[in-house]
C-alpha cells in the first residue's frame, strides 16, 4: 500500500485562508481624563460632587441683550406704543411777472408775461421751513393743540414726556411734521406735512400755504415800496441836477451880459452876410463907373460907402469871433450848459416816467404763489412701516451680534 502524502501545517493554513492586505497604521487621539479637582464642583444632598453648570440668561447673555431685547423693544414700540402718522402733500410754483424783470422797455409792451422765478421760490420754501412760519402756523392754525393729540404717542408728540416744553423743542417737533421739496428743473415745490389725524395734516398744509401767500405779498410789498421811493430818490436827484444847471447858466448870462450867444451870433452871421453882399454891389458899381466915367463925382461917396462897410464888417467880425469877449468864446460855454441843461432835463423825464410806472405796479402784484395740487385730506396712514422697522431692527441686532460673537472668540483664542 502507497502511503499518504503528508503536508505541513503552514502549508495547509496557506491554501485554506486568503491571503489579507496590510492596513496602514492609522492615528488616535487619546482623551485623557481632568482631574475631578480641576473642575467646578458643588456637593449635592447626597454628599457626592457633581460639576456645575452656568444658568441659561449667562450662557445666552450676549444673543438676549444685542439681538432677543432690541428686537423685543421694536416690536413693543412698533405694535403697541407708535401712533399713526398721516400725510397730506400739495404742490405750488412761485411766479413772477416778466414786468418786474424787464422794467419800463416791458411797461411799454402789451400784455404781462409770467416767467418762474427760482430765487423767490427758494424763499418761500426756506420761510416754510423757518421758525417764523411755525409761530405763525401755532397763532392760526394750532400748531401747539396739533402737535399734542390724543392720539400722539409719548415719545413724539409736543410737549413729549421726556422732553421740555421750550421754542426750541417746539421747532423741533414742527421740522419733523414739515418738509418743502423744491424741484429745480420744474419749479414746482412739494409741501409735506404730517400728523396724528388726517384732517390736522390737511389743515395745517392749507394754512402753511396760507402763510406762504401772506409772505409772498410781504415780499411784493417790500419790492413795490423800494422800487417807488428808488424812483423817487432818482426824481429828486435830477430835479437837484437841473436846477443847479438853470442857476449856473443864469449866473453865466449874467456874468457875460448875454441872454441866448447862439441867437446874437445868429444875428451877427447874418449882419455879415448882408454887409457882404452891399459891399460886392458897391464894387460893383464903382468899377462900372470907373470904365464909363472915370471923373465921375459919384465914384468918392461909392468909395466911402464901401470903407464905411469894410470898418463896419470888421467890427461885427471881431465881436463874432474876436478875443475873450467875443460871441464865439462866449457860446462855448453856453452851449455846454444847454447841453447839461438838455440832458438832466430828459433824465428828470425819464426819471418821473419810472416814477409813475413804479406807482402803477404797486397797484399790481409782480410775485405769485399758485397751487398746482390743493393739501388732499388722507384716508391711510403712511408711517410708520411697522413691519419693515421691525425687519431692520432684527437684521441690525442679529449683524450687531455676530460682530461681538466673533471678536469675543477671537479675544478669547488669542488669550489661550
Amino acid at each position: 500500500m502507497s502511503q499518504p502524502v503528508q503536508t505541513s501545517n503552514s502549508e495547509d493554513r496557506a491554501v485554506a485562508e486568503p491571503a489579507v492586505p496590510r492596513i496602514a497604521p492609522q492615528r488616535h487621539i487619546e482623551l485623557v481624563p481632568i482631574a475631578p479637582e480641576a473642575l467646578p464642583q458643588h456637593v449635592g444632598a447626597e454628599g457626592r460632587p457633581h460639576v456645575a453648570v452656568q444658568p441659561w440668561w449667562r450662557r445666552h447673555g450676549l444673543f438676549l441683550g444685542l439681538f432677543v431685547l432690541p428686537v423685543f423693544a421694536a416690536l413693543l414700540y412698533f405694535g403697541l406704543i407708535a401712533s399713526d402718522i398721516y400725510t397730506s402733500e400739495a404742490k405750488f410754483l412761485v411766479r413772477a411777472s416778466a414786468r418786474s424783470v424787464a422794467g419800463s422797455l416791458s411797461a411799454m409792451m402789451p400784455g404781462d408775461s409770467m416767467s418762474r422765478a427760482a430765487d423767490e421760490t427758494y424763499a418761500v420754501s426756506e420761510y416754510m421751513l423757518s421758525r417764523d412760519a411755525a409761530a405763525e402756523l401755532a397763532k392760526t392754525a394750532g400748531l401747539r393743540d396739533v402737535m399734542d393729540r390724543s392720539e400722539a404717542d409719548m415719545f413724539n408728540r409736543y410737549p413729549s414726556w421726556f422732553g421740555k416744553e421750550n421754542e426750541e423743542q417746539f421747532y423741533r417737533a414742527y421740522r419733523r411734521m414739515v418738509d418743502v421739496v423744491p424741484d429745480g428743473g420744474t419749479g414746482i415745490s412739494t409741501l409735506v406735512v404730517r400728523a396724528y389725524r388726517a384732517d390736522d395734516a390737511q389743515a395745517v398744509a392749507k394754512a402753511l400755504i396760507a402763510a406762504g401767500e401772506k409772505f409772498v405779498n410781504k415780499l411784493n410789498l417790500r419790492s413795490n415800496e423800494d422800487a417807488v421811493k428808488f424812483s423817487e430818490s432818482m426824481v429828486k436827484e435830477t430835479q437837484l441836477r437841473l436846477s443847479d444847471v438853470e442857476a449856473r447858466l443864469a449866473a453865466y448870462r449874467n456874468s457875460q451880459l448875454v441872454v441866448d450867444p447862439e441867437k446874437e451870433s445868429t444875428q451877427s452871421l447874418a449882419i455879415l452876410g448882408k454887409m457882404t453882399t452891399e459891399i460886392s454891389r458897391l464894387e460893383a458899381t464903382l468899377s462900372q463907373q470907373m470904365a464909363m466915367a472915370p471923373d465921375s463925382p459919384a465914384i468918392t461917396p461909392l468909395r466911402e460907402r464901401i470903407a464905411a462897410y469894410r470898418t463896419e464888417m470888421q467890427k461885427q467880425q471881431k465881436n463874432v469871433v474876436g478875443g475873450a469877449d467875443s460871441i464865439a468864446s462866449k457860446l462855448q460855454g453856453y452851449e455846454l450848459l444847454i447841453l447839461e441843461r438838455d440832458l438832466a432835463g430828459r433824465a428828470l423825464a425819464v426819471a418821473t416816467a419810472s416814477l409813475e410806472s413804479a406807482r402803477q405796479e404797486a397797484q399790481s402784484q409782480r410775485i405769485y404763489l399758485q397751487e398746482v395740487t390743493e393739501p388732499n385730506l388722507p384716508d391711510q396712514a403712511l408711517q410708520p412701516k411697522r413691519l419693515l422697522a421691525i425687519f431692520v431692527v432684527a437684521f441690525l441686532s442679529l449683524c450687531v451680534y455676530w460682530i461681538a460673537r466673533s471678536f469675543i472668540a477671537n479675544t478669547l483664542d488669542h488669550q489661550a
